[in-house]
């Protein structure tokens, strides 16, 4: 049968599943694609081993270090330690924070955060601060998120960033060539992000939300209430947890083992009772659990939509059913449309392209970089609005979001959002 034609049936089915949600998303993930599969003619023995090499993968990325990264942080939002930054930085602004201000703050500790090049790692450092703030002040926590999202997304031309690293390899052009190139796009994110704060902030106003909180009134807070609070060991989590950024952004050693030796730490220093392990992990692992099924599921969609030949064959009907005259602007096309595409489909379609387009772009004297440079930073906007993306699950789990809602709303924000960087990108130049 025609992969181009099964590649449609399959995506077409999973999309209406997560309509009619008759079934949850990672068996549905983990069945269709199966039988996909089986239609191309491909062996039980072929798709297991499709799956398992694309799970492995999956899980040595991202699987374990969103593992222990969940029980660390965890651990570290019951010592109190974001409570006390927080009403520290409530000190500073004399105990009144603006949400314009609380939308930048959540701008700059999400691009510091992906300064890690793990935007996994960039939510659980930002939400856990900002959640109790946006709380306190009504904010939409899908709003939250997309500003943080947009943030991340600039970030994402860090040369160890796994984005850079994966359109490098499809694109077969130098890592460090790439992240050069895409930092005159990342700077044209910078009105984009600008006007999402405007764009919030005058809708947080119109649904009633509190424009200026004030909590010089509170006393003690969650420290008080909690009985898992270690407030006297404020400053040796605050340093451990220092040192666990620094450690992530110089890559000295893999991050799950970071996690591991973070979380190990702030066991014996915080809970050495040893009363207290097993509900800390379990509520950790409850986390986890949603997480890594979803995972999976991904891994099995990717695994047989890209060795099947799928992806591959459905780019190539794109591409060649462009019009002719069209097809010297098809990368920048392509790059304006991404985030309603990868809403419904997964983001690998689009770096199948590379090498076909990077093809076309060389008759009209474009070099690879200049074809790949409105996807890479933008990739990040997409792929933070697909259901299809594990760490989209993070990041709205991290907000109690319901993750088809938010990807609705994001995909119409980021949508605009990404055509307004791509003709700034295209008016300065940047991108041709």
């Amino acid at each position: 049968m025609n992969p181009t034609l099964i590649a449609i049936i399959m995506v077409a089915v999973i999309i209406a599943s997560s309509f009619f949600k008759r079934m949850p998303s990672p068996f549905v993930l983990c069945i269709v694609p199966v039988i996909c599969g089986l239609a191309l003619g491909f062996s039980i023995t072929d798709l297991s081993e499709m799956i398992l090499k694309q799970v492995n993968t999956s899980m040595q990325s991202a699987g374990y270090m969103i593992l222990f990264a969940m029980i660390y942080f965890t651990m570290l939002g019951e010592t109190g330690m974001f409570d006390t930054l927080i009403r520290g930085l409530l000190k500073l602004s004399h105990g009144k924070l603006h949400i314009y201000l609380v939308m930048v703050i959540t701008t700059l500790i999400a691009a510091v955060g992906m300064l890690t090049a793990t935007v996994a790692t960039a939510y659980l450092i930002v939400f856990p601060i900002m959640l109790p703030i946006y709380k306190k002040m009504k904010f939409d926590h899908n709003a939250a998120m997309i500003i943080a999202q947009t943030a991340i997304a600039g970030m994402c031309f860090v040369p160890w960033g796994i984005a850079v690293v994966n359109s490098s390899v499809f694109a077969g052009v130098d890592p460090l060539e790439l992240s050069s190139r895409l930092i005159p796009v990342s700077i044209c994110f910078i009105p984009a992000i600008v006007l999402q704060w405007i764009y919030f902030g005058y809708m947080h106003k119109k649904q009633g939300g509190l424009m200026v909180i004030d909590w010089s009134s509170d006393e003690g807070g969650e420290s008080k209430e909690n009985e898992l609070a270690r407030p006297r060991l404020f400053w040796f989590n605050l340093l451990l947890f220092v040192a666990v950024i620094v450690v992530l952004v110089k890559s000295i050693m893999p991050s799950y083992l970071v996690f591991v030796l973070a979380a190990a730490l702030t066991i014996l220093v915080d809970y050495p009772s040893g009363k207290v392990h097993q509900k800390l992990i379990a509520k950790a692992g409850g986390r986890f659990f949603g997480t890594v099924q979803m995972l999976i599921g991904i891994s099995f969609f990717i695994g047989i939509f890209q060795g099947t030949g799928m992806v591959e064959s459905l780019a190539n009907s794109i591409v060649t059913n462009v019009p002719e005259f069209l097809t010297r602007y098809i990368h920048i096309i392509l790059a304006a449309s991404m985030v309603i595409v990868i809403r419904f489909i997964p983001n690998k379609i689009y770096n199948s392209m590379y090498p076909v387009l990077i093809s076309i772009g060389s008759r009209f004297g474009l070099a690879g970089t200049d074809v790949i440079a409105p996807f890479v930073c933008n990739m990040s906007l997409a792929t933070g609005s697909s259901p299809f993306t594990a760490t989209t699950h993070i990041g709205t789990g991290l907000l109690e979001l319901d993750v088809n809602r938010y990807c609705n709303r994001s995909a119409a924000v980021q949508t605009v959002t990404n055509i307004v960087i791509i003709a700034t990108a295209i008016l300065v130049g940047v991108v041709k």
